[in-house]
């Protein structure tokens, strides 16, 4: 299968994403990374899914897509996603989102819960930070290769803390909750079973050996768990 680059405008910005194209019947995945992430962090994994259609973003100011000046709320990058499912012409479609993706990847569900057969949630609590700007020094600092400086100063000066907790009621769409076992888990074990207080049909598997990057050590176990969920998700059509 062939990855290939896909790219679209929303509004002013330029966004990449990578698209296996296939058409399978099968229930297409889409990849939503976190804060410094791009779509090429997702190439293993759509690797991985052989067949099946897989996409991943890289939102504004991350990877290949355009560094605006401004436009960086959460909003905005829910555009992004919606912007790129519009290009690649998914009508239904689980999505996947991994530390403050998850977040992003639950304000585009609450506003397009019918496109949504399932939603995979890795790593993160459902409410998006204010960013403080000791964030901003440690990326200037350390990981200005990952992330332009004008994005990551743009995303800490609009960032606003929005709680999604209560609104997890309003989906009804099956949800798996992935968290790491380590300390380096951005999702800790009460804020874990604060899903499942939310959404009580959610599942929740916990990956004792991983920290933030749910995948190391473990990939295999990580991309098994990934399609026994769509496999659920395909027998639900």
């Amino acid at each position: 299968m062939t990855i290939v680059d896909g790219w679209v405008r929303n509004e002013k910005v330029y966004l990449h994403y990578l698209d296996n194209q296939s058409e399978s019947p099968d229930t297409p995945i889409v990849f939503i990374p976190g804060l410094r992430g791009s779509a090429d962090q997702f190439r293993p994994m759509i690797e991985a899914l052989g067949s099946r259609r897989a996409l991943s973003i890289s939102l504004r100011g991350r990877g290949q897509s355009g560094v605006p000046e401004a436009g960086y709320s959460f909003d905005d990058h829910i555009g992004d996603i919606a912007a790129v499912v519009e290009a690649a012409n998914l009508t239904r479609f689980c999505l996947c989102g991994h530390s403050i993706g998850v977040t992003y990847t639950l304000g585009y569900t609450l506003k397009q819960p019918d496109r949504i057969t399932g939603l995979i949630l890795a790593g993160y609590p459902a409410q998006y930070p204010a960013i403080s700007a000791d964030w901003i020094m440690q990326v200037m600092m350390k990981r200005s290769n990952e992330m332009p400086v004008p994005a990551a100063l743009g995303v800490q000066h609009e960032s606003v803390e929005i709680p999604l907790w209560e609104r997890l009621t309003e989906l009804s769409c099956p949800m798996l909750v992935l968290r790491g076992g380590k300390e380096t888990s951005r999702l800790k074990p009460d804020a874990a079973e604060k899903y499942l207080q939310y959404a009580p049909h959610a599942q929740l598997i916990v990956f004792k050996e991983a920290g933030h990057r749910l995948w190391h050590p473990d990939f295999e176990r990580f991309m098994n768990t990934l399609k026994t969920f769509l496999g659920m998700l395909d027998h639900m059509k």
